[in-house]
Protein backbone atom coordinates (compact mmCIF):
# COMPACT_ATOMS: atom_id res chain seq x y z
CA UNK A 1 0.00 0.00 0.00
CA UNK A 2 1.27 3.55 -0.97
CA UNK A 3 1.48 5.28 2.48
CA UNK A 4 2.63 8.42 1.28
CA UNK A 5 -0.71 9.38 1.03
CA UNK A 6 -1.70 11.68 3.96
CA UNK A 7 -4.92 11.78 6.49
CA UNK A 8 -7.09 14.12 5.47
CA UNK A 9 -9.67 15.97 7.99
CA UNK A 10 -12.32 14.96 6.93
CA UNK A 11 -44.29 0.62 9.02
CA UNK A 12 -47.76 0.26 10.26
CA UNK A 13 -51.05 1.33 8.82
CA UNK A 14 -52.78 3.56 10.69
CA UNK A 15 -57.00 2.99 10.71
CA UNK A 16 -58.09 6.48 10.42
CA UNK A 17 -55.02 8.35 8.09
CA UNK A 18 -55.04 5.32 6.06
CA UNK A 19 -52.24 6.00 4.11
CA UNK A 20 -50.18 7.54 6.56
CA UNK A 21 -46.94 5.20 8.39
CA UNK A 22 -44.41 4.40 11.28
CA UNK A 23 -41.57 5.65 9.15
CA UNK A 24 -38.52 4.01 9.93
CA UNK A 25 -38.82 0.88 7.60
CA UNK A 26 -36.94 -0.18 4.71
CA UNK A 27 -37.11 1.05 1.07
CA UNK A 28 -38.70 -0.85 -1.10
CA UNK A 29 -38.71 -1.48 -4.85
CA UNK A 30 -35.70 -0.30 -7.36
CA UNK A 31 -35.00 1.67 -3.79
CA UNK A 32 -33.66 -0.51 -1.71
CA UNK A 33 -32.29 -2.49 -4.63
CA UNK A 34 -29.93 0.50 -5.40
CA UNK A 35 -29.73 1.97 -1.82
CA UNK A 36 -31.63 4.94 -2.79
CA UNK A 37 -34.44 6.06 -0.68
CA UNK A 38 -36.89 8.84 -1.80
CA UNK A 39 -37.99 11.48 0.92
CA UNK A 40 -41.26 10.90 2.21
CA UNK A 41 -43.93 12.78 0.64
CA UNK A 42 -44.69 14.09 4.34
CA UNK A 43 -43.21 13.48 8.01
CA UNK A 44 -44.30 14.43 11.32
CA UNK A 45 -41.90 13.52 14.18
CA UNK A 46 -42.19 15.08 17.75
CA UNK A 47 -40.05 14.96 20.98
CA UNK A 48 -41.35 16.11 24.43
CA UNK A 49 -38.76 18.90 25.19
CA UNK A 50 -38.51 20.97 28.40
CA UNK A 51 -36.98 24.17 28.69
CA UNK A 52 -33.70 23.64 29.33
CA UNK A 53 -33.23 21.12 26.79
CA UNK A 54 -34.63 23.56 24.34
CA UNK A 55 -32.74 26.06 24.70
CA UNK A 56 -29.59 23.37 24.27
CA UNK A 57 -31.45 22.50 21.14
CA UNK A 58 -31.51 26.35 19.35
CA UNK A 59 -28.16 27.94 20.90
CA UNK A 60 -24.50 27.52 20.16
CA UNK A 61 -23.09 25.05 23.07
CA UNK A 62 -19.13 24.99 24.04
CA UNK A 63 -18.64 21.81 25.80
CA UNK A 64 -16.62 22.33 29.31
CA UNK A 65 -14.13 19.59 28.04
CA UNK A 66 -13.53 22.23 25.22
CA UNK A 67 -10.43 24.31 24.65
CA UNK A 68 -12.71 27.06 23.91
CA UNK A 69 -14.48 26.34 27.21
CA UNK A 70 -10.64 27.69 28.93
CA UNK A 71 -11.26 30.84 27.15
CA UNK A 72 -14.54 31.40 27.65
CA UNK A 73 -13.78 31.31 31.55
CA UNK A 74 -11.11 33.55 30.95
CA UNK A 75 -13.41 35.68 29.23
CA UNK A 76 -16.49 35.23 32.14
CA UNK A 77 -13.02 36.39 34.88
CA UNK A 78 -13.10 40.04 32.96
CA UNK A 79 -12.45 39.60 29.86
CA UNK A 80 -9.76 38.74 27.77
CA UNK A 81 -7.57 38.85 24.49
CA UNK A 82 -6.12 35.75 22.04
CA UNK A 83 -4.32 35.42 18.76
CA UNK A 84 -6.13 33.45 15.98
CA UNK A 85 -6.21 33.56 12.44
CA UNK A 86 -9.79 33.45 12.67
CA UNK A 87 -12.30 34.20 15.93
CA UNK A 88 -11.98 31.02 18.40
CA UNK A 89 -15.60 31.73 19.26
CA UNK A 90 -18.84 32.84 17.25
CA UNK A 91 -19.75 36.98 17.78
CA UNK A 92 -23.21 37.91 18.34
CA UNK A 93 -24.48 34.41 18.73
CA UNK A 94 -26.14 33.14 22.02
CA UNK A 95 -23.54 30.69 23.49
CA UNK A 96 -24.44 28.11 26.21
CA UNK A 97 -22.12 27.43 28.72
CA UNK A 98 -22.27 26.30 32.04
CA UNK A 99 -26.05 26.79 32.70
CA UNK A 100 -26.28 30.16 30.91
CA UNK A 101 -26.47 31.77 27.59
CA UNK A 102 -24.08 34.60 27.02
CA UNK A 103 -23.63 36.79 23.51
CA UNK A 104 -19.77 37.77 22.56
CA UNK A 105 -19.05 40.58 21.26
CA UNK A 106 -14.58 41.04 20.13
CA UNK A 107 -12.75 43.89 19.05
CA UNK A 108 -9.76 43.28 16.54
CA UNK A 109 -6.69 44.89 19.15
CA UNK A 110 -3.76 44.31 16.71
CA UNK A 111 -2.99 42.27 13.91
CA UNK A 112 0.22 40.63 12.65
CA UNK A 113 1.30 39.50 9.00
CA UNK A 114 2.18 35.67 8.42
CA UNK A 115 1.70 32.71 6.81
CA UNK A 116 -0.48 28.88 6.87
CA UNK A 117 1.61 26.31 5.02
CA UNK A 118 0.16 23.16 4.24
CA UNK A 119 2.54 20.74 4.89
CA UNK A 120 3.32 16.71 5.26
CA UNK A 121 5.18 14.72 7.46
CA UNK A 122 5.46 11.42 5.64
CA UNK A 123 7.25 8.21 5.59
CA UNK A 124 10.29 8.45 3.94
CA UNK A 125 10.29 6.40 0.85
CA UNK A 126 14.49 6.89 -0.59
CA UNK A 127 17.80 7.07 1.55
CA UNK A 128 17.98 11.43 2.13
CA UNK A 129 21.95 12.44 2.09
CA UNK A 130 23.28 13.88 5.33
CA UNK A 131 23.35 17.23 4.24
CA UNK A 132 19.43 16.91 3.28
CA UNK A 133 18.41 15.64 6.76
CA UNK A 134 18.32 17.79 9.81
CA UNK A 135 17.67 16.61 13.43
CA UNK A 136 14.64 17.42 14.99
CA UNK A 137 16.91 18.56 18.27
CA UNK A 138 18.49 20.78 15.77
CA UNK A 139 15.40 22.84 14.58
CA UNK A 140 14.43 25.95 15.78
CA UNK A 141 12.61 26.43 18.34
CA UNK A 142 9.58 27.94 16.44
CA UNK A 143 9.87 24.69 14.18
CA UNK A 144 9.80 22.15 16.80
CA UNK A 145 7.07 24.29 18.43
CA UNK A 146 5.29 23.48 15.48
CA UNK A 147 5.70 19.75 15.53
CA UNK A 148 4.86 20.09 19.14
CA UNK A 149 1.38 21.57 18.58
CA UNK A 150 0.33 19.34 16.13
CA UNK A 151 1.34 16.05 18.24
CA UNK A 152 4.30 15.28 15.90
CA UNK A 153 7.11 15.84 18.10
CA UNK A 154 7.33 12.36 19.35
CA UNK A 155 9.24 11.01 16.48
CA UNK A 156 6.24 8.59 14.91
CA UNK A 157 4.63 10.40 11.54
CA UNK A 158 2.43 8.15 9.83
CA UNK A 159 2.17 10.11 6.40
CA UNK A 160 0.13 12.83 8.41
CA UNK A 161 -1.25 16.01 6.00
CA UNK A 162 -1.76 19.42 8.29
CA UNK A 163 -0.67 22.72 8.81
CA UNK A 164 1.42 24.90 10.09
CA UNK A 165 1.04 29.01 10.82
CA UNK A 166 4.13 31.33 11.57
CA UNK A 167 4.13 34.91 11.53
CA UNK A 168 6.63 36.50 9.42
CA UNK A 169 8.99 37.30 12.50
CA UNK A 170 8.75 33.18 13.12
CA UNK A 171 8.69 32.43 9.29
CA UNK A 172 12.40 34.27 9.15
CA UNK A 173 13.69 31.99 12.26
CA UNK A 174 12.74 28.61 10.74
CA UNK A 175 14.39 26.65 8.43
CA UNK A 176 11.24 24.63 7.31
CA UNK A 177 9.39 27.26 5.62
CA UNK A 178 8.46 29.12 3.29
CA UNK A 179 11.34 26.93 1.19
CA UNK A 180 12.98 24.29 3.21
CA UNK A 181 16.84 22.96 2.37
CA UNK A 182 16.04 19.80 4.09
CA UNK A 183 14.04 17.09 2.96
CA UNK A 184 14.15 15.03 6.25
CA UNK A 185 13.92 15.09 9.51
CA UNK A 186 15.33 12.62 11.90
CA UNK A 187 15.04 12.14 15.69
CA UNK A 188 17.02 10.52 17.99
CA UNK A 189 15.39 7.68 18.44
CA UNK A 190 16.26 6.86 14.92
CA UNK A 191 12.64 7.87 13.76
CA UNK A 192 12.65 9.75 10.18
CA UNK A 193 10.30 11.39 8.22
CA UNK A 194 10.13 13.56 4.81
CA UNK A 195 9.65 17.00 5.29
CA UNK A 196 7.10 18.49 2.51
CA UNK A 197 5.61 21.69 2.16
CA UNK A 198 2.72 21.96 -0.92
CA UNK A 199 1.22 24.97 -0.50
CA UNK A 200 0.73 28.41 1.40
CA UNK A 201 -1.93 31.05 1.94
CA UNK A 202 -1.39 34.47 3.42
CA UNK A 203 -2.91 34.54 7.11
CA UNK A 204 -2.59 37.57 9.27
CA UNK A 205 -3.02 36.77 13.21
CA UNK A 206 -5.44 38.60 14.47
CA UNK A 207 -5.47 39.68 18.31
CA UNK A 208 -9.32 39.10 19.83
CA UNK A 209 -10.48 41.24 22.81
CA UNK A 210 -13.35 39.44 24.18
CA UNK A 211 -16.17 41.29 25.97
CA UNK A 212 -19.43 38.89 27.58
CA UNK A 213 -22.71 39.53 28.34
CA UNK A 214 -25.32 36.75 29.81
CA UNK A 215 -28.37 36.78 28.33
CA UNK A 216 -30.35 34.83 30.65
CA UNK A 217 -30.16 31.24 32.78
CA UNK A 218 -30.51 28.50 30.53
CA UNK A 219 -33.83 27.88 32.09
CA UNK A 220 -34.99 31.26 31.88
CA UNK A 221 -33.82 31.21 27.90
CA UNK A 222 -35.80 28.23 26.66
CA UNK A 223 -38.84 29.60 28.57
CA UNK A 224 -38.21 32.77 26.83
CA UNK A 225 -38.59 30.91 23.93
CA UNK A 226 -41.25 28.84 24.69
CA UNK A 227 -43.65 31.42 25.01
CA UNK A 228 -42.10 33.43 22.03
CA UNK A 229 -43.04 30.40 20.06
CA UNK A 230 -44.85 27.71 21.02
CA UNK A 231 -48.68 26.90 20.04
CA UNK A 232 -51.48 24.71 20.42
CA UNK A 233 -52.80 22.00 18.97
CA UNK A 234 -56.52 21.59 20.34
CA UNK A 235 -59.72 20.14 19.20
CA UNK A 236 -58.33 18.18 16.54
CA UNK A 237 -60.53 15.52 14.60
CA UNK A 238 -59.99 11.52 15.35
CA UNK A 239 -57.70 11.32 12.28
CA UNK A 240 -55.57 14.37 12.83
CA UNK A 241 -55.22 12.97 16.32
CA UNK A 242 -54.14 9.54 15.46
CA UNK A 243 -51.42 11.32 13.33
CA UNK A 244 -49.90 13.07 16.15
CA UNK A 245 -49.82 10.25 18.49
CA UNK A 246 -47.90 8.06 15.95
CA UNK A 247 -45.34 11.04 15.47
CA UNK A 248 -44.92 11.40 19.66
CA UNK A 249 -44.87 7.20 19.90
CA UNK A 250 -42.58 6.54 17.59
CA UNK A 251 -39.22 7.63 17.87
CA UNK A 252 -38.69 8.19 13.78
CA UNK A 253 -42.56 9.74 13.94
CA UNK A 254 -45.38 9.45 11.03
CA UNK A 255 -44.55 9.51 7.68
CA UNK A 256 -46.31 9.17 4.51
CA UNK A 257 -44.42 6.98 1.48
CA UNK A 258 -42.54 8.77 -1.06
CA UNK A 259 -45.46 6.80 -3.37
CA UNK A 260 -48.85 7.19 -1.31
CA UNK A 261 -51.67 9.75 -1.66
CA UNK A 262 -50.89 12.45 1.19
CA UNK A 263 -53.91 11.87 3.50
CA UNK A 264 -56.49 14.49 4.37
CA UNK A 265 -55.95 14.18 7.93
CA UNK A 266 -52.14 14.64 7.22
CA UNK A 267 -52.53 17.73 4.90
CA UNK A 268 -55.38 19.48 7.36
CA UNK A 269 -52.83 19.50 10.58
CA UNK A 270 -49.80 20.75 8.21
CA UNK A 271 -52.27 23.33 7.40
CA UNK A 272 -52.41 24.00 11.19
CA UNK A 273 -48.59 25.01 11.01
CA UNK A 274 -48.57 26.98 8.09
CA UNK A 275 -48.78 30.83 9.47
CA UNK A 276 -46.55 29.79 12.55
CA UNK A 277 -43.22 30.49 13.87
CA UNK A 278 -40.89 28.30 13.43
CA UNK A 279 -38.29 26.97 16.71
CA UNK A 280 -35.40 29.60 16.40
CA UNK A 281 -32.55 30.77 18.98
CA UNK A 282 -33.53 34.25 20.34
CA UNK A 283 -30.98 36.02 18.00
CA UNK A 284 -32.33 34.42 15.29
CA UNK A 285 -35.20 34.08 12.92
CA UNK A 286 -37.25 31.05 11.74
CA UNK A 287 -37.56 29.70 8.22
CA UNK A 288 -40.63 31.14 5.93
CA UNK A 289 -41.32 27.87 4.34
CA UNK A 290 -43.82 25.40 5.70
CA UNK A 291 -40.62 22.54 6.62
CA UNK A 292 -38.99 23.03 9.92
CA UNK A 293 -38.62 22.89 13.17
CA UNK A 294 -41.90 23.71 15.36
CA UNK A 295 -42.89 23.80 18.74
CA UNK A 296 -46.07 22.60 19.68
CA UNK A 297 -48.27 22.23 22.59
CA UNK A 298 -50.79 19.36 22.87
CA UNK A 299 -52.26 18.04 25.66
CA UNK A 300 -50.32 20.24 28.36
CA UNK A 301 -47.01 18.47 27.19
CA UNK A 302 -44.72 20.72 24.89
CA UNK A 303 -42.84 18.87 21.72
CA UNK A 304 -39.89 19.62 19.44
CA UNK A 305 -41.73 18.69 16.28
CA UNK A 306 -40.09 18.52 13.07
CA UNK A 307 -42.50 18.63 9.92
CA UNK A 308 -41.33 17.83 6.01
CA UNK A 309 -44.11 18.09 3.67
CA UNK A 310 -43.57 17.86 -0.21
CA UNK A 311 -45.55 20.59 -1.29
CA UNK A 312 -46.10 19.57 -4.59
CA UNK A 313 -47.54 16.55 -3.09
CA UNK A 314 -50.09 18.21 -1.28
CA UNK A 315 -51.32 20.66 -3.90
CA UNK A 316 -51.68 17.22 -6.06
CA UNK A 317 -53.79 15.54 -3.49
CA UNK A 318 -56.00 18.62 -2.91
CA UNK A 319 -56.30 18.66 -6.83
CA UNK A 320 -57.30 15.09 -7.24
CA UNK A 321 -60.10 15.54 -4.95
Amino acid sequence: MDRRCFLATVGSLLPTAAAGCLSGGAPSGNDAAYGVAELPAARIAMTPVEDVALAERVTYSVDESEDRAELLDRILDGGATVERTRPPLPEGRHINYRDAVYVLDHEVVETTPGTTYSVRVDILQETVTDSRSIGFSDLPAVDRERFAAKGLADGDPVGVGTAFHYTDAETEASVLVPESEYEAIVWENGSEAEWIVDDSYDAPLYAYEYAIEEVATVAEYGRRMREAVAFELTDLPSAQREVVEAAISTKSGYSVGPDETVPDAVRSLAERFRDRKQAHALDGTGEDDLDGRYLVDYDGTVYWTQLSVREERLATATAAE
